[in-house]
């Protein structure tokens, strides 16, 4: 294990996807990478994927679905 895990490279053998962080969730069933595992909990409600948009998360320039950063 490197000296920081965060920067870990991880990749999906399915759908090449690649993301960085031992945070992040990346469903084998839709490919979408979440920040966090409770965002994919969210998106896999009843069984079956939701689109990252239908709860009100943004992709990355990387390709991983996050919250949007509430504004004060």
């Amino acid at each position: 294990m490197p000296d920081r895990p965060e920067l870990l490279q991880q990749h999906c053998v399915r759908c090449g996807a690649r993301w960085a962080g031992m945070d992040r969730a990346h469903c084998r069933t839709c490919c979408h990478t979440f920040d966090d595992t409770d965002l994919f909990d969210a998106h896999r409600r009843a069984g079956t994927c939701l689109a990252g948009s239908d709860l009100d998360l943004v992709q990355t320039k990387n390709g991983i679905w996050v919250r949007l950063l509430e504004s004060a």
